[in-house]
């Protein structure tokens, strides 16, 4: 008897990263895998990547449109509200045994409380994790707590999320599928990604570059932080290949201001859209350095022993590698920053780093727990442990 499985991507990078786990579930007869896109997966503004997964041959079962028409936090609440009510009526018509869910993007809201509410058992990847700067720490935190299985990438996560009062023979500590990603998907040779993206990784000084609004700053605030960052960039001898922020409150405020930017000075930025796995991880191999607030440069970075400039503190709280130098979002500090990171003493501190997110076996591991697991008695699954303090 198979395992009927539901996995939800909303996003570009989070769909990067499940691509592993959805390959091996859906190569394995033990598992009836369905994978539901909703979110920037169906907007024409974040690149429509519903496409990139049809090219990867994977199929989709169903798309539960959120309707997202802005970026303000009024804009937001009706989107989680649209998905709310489109993952309520998908799961009334469809028993799954497990929800698969990784991150903590407010998409995730939506599926979550609609499958607490159907009584479908949640498995959460990437939980236990802190970002201080950003709503995704709420965001996170409580869907650790609907739900019933727990994949935290490192021993620091899997404590925090049995701090949470989560039992500990439900966390299980399988690292991170990123690093499963850098092993295993071939990296463009440098002429097809320089033709791919546009810019000669050969040739320039490259900044590979991910810069997502600070949700927990007033919405305003936005405008100024990105101004900041692309000023400091246009005093560097730096090329930067920009990729698009997340539809977060604010979003179109960093997008607007990276096209004004683009378009002015194509000398200076390249922004593409959706770069795709494959020529993302490929740019990280290639770049002289990092800059921005994705958790990419947080997690998979150090593989590449790639210098990292965090800007801010979206990223604060997460575990910390060598290669990251966390800055203030303020032009001089960026340069200062951005300095350090190219200089060759940086480079030579970073030659014995170490990435502790996992060995690249993080797919199999998730498989091989959730074979474990007896679906069927859901009355001791979905009950949470109660301890209370001596």
């Amino acid at each position: 008897m198979s395992i009927k499985v539901a996995i939800v991507t909303g996003s570009r990078a989070e769909y990067g990263l499940l691509n592993p786990l959805i390959k091996r579930l859906k190569s394995d007869v033990f598992f009836e895998t369905h994978l539901v896109v909703t979110g920037m997966h169906l907007s024409q503004k974040h690149g429509y990547t519903k496409d990139r997964i049809l090219e990867d041959g994977i199929e989709i079962s169903c798309e539960i449109d959120m309707n997202q028409s802005g970026d303000t936090p009024n804009d937001i609440c009706k989107a989680i509200a649209e998905g709310l009510n489109g993952f309520s009526e998908h799961f009334s018509q469809n028993n799954y045994d497990v929800l698969i869910v990784l991150g903590d993007r407010f998409e995730l809201w939506s599926a979550c409380m609609a499958a607490v509410m159907h009584r479908i058992p949640i498995a959460h990847i990437h939980g236990g994790e802190a970002t201080a700067g950003a709503i995704d720490e709420v965001i996170r935190h409580s869907i650790t707590k609907m739900a019933a299985l727990h994949f935290p990438s490192i021993k620091e996560y899997a404590n925090r999320i049995v701090q949470m009062g989560e039992r500990i023979d439900r966390v299980f500590t399988v690292g991170a599928l990123g690093i499963e990603n850098i092993i295993s998907i071939e990296k463009m040779p440098i002429k097809e990604l320089n033709d791919f993206t546009g810019v000669n990784f050969a040739k320039e000084e490259i900044a590979l570059m991910t810069y997502h609004p600070v949700t927990t700053d007033d919405y305003h605030q936005a405008g100024e932080q990105i101004n900041e960052i692309l000023e400091a960039l246009m005093e560097t001898n730096l090329k930067t290949l920009v990729t698009m922020p997340n539809a977060d409150a604010g979003g179109n405020i960093v997008y607007e201001a990276i096209l004004k930017y683009a378009d002015k000075w194509p000398q200076k930025f390249v922004f593409i859209k959706n770069m795709g796995q494959k020529a993302y991880i490929s740019a990280m191999n290639c770049a002289r350095l990092m800059i921005g607030n994705s958790s990419s440069g947080i997690i998979e970075a150090a593989w590449f022993k790639l210098p990292v400039v965090n800007i801010g503190d979206r990223q604060a709280g997460r575990y910390r590698t060598k290669n990251i130098i966390d800055c203030t979002c303020k032009k001089e500090d960026i340069l200062r920053s951005i300095d350090i990171a190219m200089s060759l003493d940086f480079k030579e501190y970073l030659k014995d780093i170490e990435n502790p997110y996992g060995d690249g076996k993080t797919a199999e591991r998730i498989a091989s727990v959730l074979k474990s697991i007896n679906f069927n008695d859901k009355e001791t699954l979905l009950k949470k442990e109660f301890k209370t303090l001596k």
